[in-house]
């Protein structure tokens, strides 16, 4: 009677798996909702995408009751040259990465056009050795800046803006790295977002103790950062509900109530308000750009 039991059992088993791959969902899938696996930090002290994935989850959280469970898994560590390989692969180790927007990737990915960070990425401020603030003092514009080499991580989207407006980028593959390349003057400046750097002097200031934060400085350039998926047909169902969520969160404020808990401090303690700004442009840039939709975007001359 049990090994009856039991044979039916795994007849019933055998046979969920043949419904679950003709109707082209995985019995993961089935079984867990819709599964998201996106990149895990590249160091253990690497904190650069937890708002981002906090987005991701309560857009996930607001389309629960359409589309159903999810889960959100990571991947093994990778740098972001490696993620976008694996998002090429229709059997790659993730399916969701966290990346700017330009003219090759919306060719290759599927691009979800809703800038995460509300543009935040593209304000940049620098990190120098702490000596050298006089040197940083007389910049006026992008002229002088071009007297300065800036250190950035190999295959970072943003190398290509910053050399055609002609300064001298230095990389690294590795991120920790870009730290050390600084503190040892094997660049000038290292080039980061308003919402990584506070967070990096913390960690890697007791290691390298002669990084500091430049004073006066603030570099724009529009650097919508979005979510992005494959071009197949399990991309387009995950970017799909992904969507929804966040223009759901746009509606009931719940977008911009995250972004203020994430971001409002950061943005006074920085005192973006009265660094002197330096435009830079970026010509890589999709015309489908949202910049129509005023609402999208962050403004530092409101913080807000």
């Amino acid at each position: 009677m049990r090994q009856s039991l039991f044979l039916r059992r795994l007849a019933g088993c055998w046979l969920a798996v043949l419904i679950a791959l003709a109707g082209g969902m995985s019995p993961s899938v089935q079984a867990a909702g819709m599964i998201y696996v996106g990149h895990a930090p590249e160091t253990p002290a690497d904190e650069r995408y937890d708002y981002h994935w906090a987005i991701l989850r309560a857009a996930l959280d607001a389309t629960r009751a359409s589309w159903g469970d999810y889960s959100l898994r990571f991947a093994p560590r990778m740098n972001e040259a490696r993620q976008l390989q694996e998002l090429s692969h229709p059997r790659g180790r993730l399916n969701v990465v966290i990346r700017e927007t330009n003219r090759d990737y919306e060719r290759r990915y599927l691009p979800v056009r809703i800038p995460i960070d509300r543009g935040l990425l593209g304000y940049r401020v620098l990190l120098i050795r702490d000596a050298r603030q006089a040197d940083f003092d007389g910049v006026a514009g992008l002229a002088d800046l071009r007297r300065f080499s800036i250190i950035q991580g190999d295959g970072w989207g943003d190398n290509a803006i910053l050399k055609q407006a002609g300064l001298t980028v230095v990389t690294d593959p590795n991120y920790d790295g870009l730290f050390r390349m600084l503190e040892r003057g094997l660049g000038d400046a290292f080039s980061r977002g308003v919402a990584e750097v506070e967070e990096e002097i913390r960690v890697y200031q007791p290691q390298y103790k002669h990084i500091a934060l430049e004073r006066s400085l603030l570099l724009y350039y529009p650097l919508p950062t979005y979510f992005w998926f494959g071009r197949d047909a399990e991309g387009q169902k995950l970017a799909q509900r992904v969507e929804q969520g966040m223009r759901l969160m746009l509606r009931n404020g719940e977008y911009q109530r995250l972004f203020q808990k994430y971001h409002a401090g950061l943005i006074q303690r920085l005192d973006l308000k009265h660094r002197r700004l330096i435009r830079i442009d970026n010509p890589f840039l999709p015309p489908s750009t949202p910049f129509a939709d005023r609402g999208l975007w962050f403004d530092p001359t409101t913080a807000k």
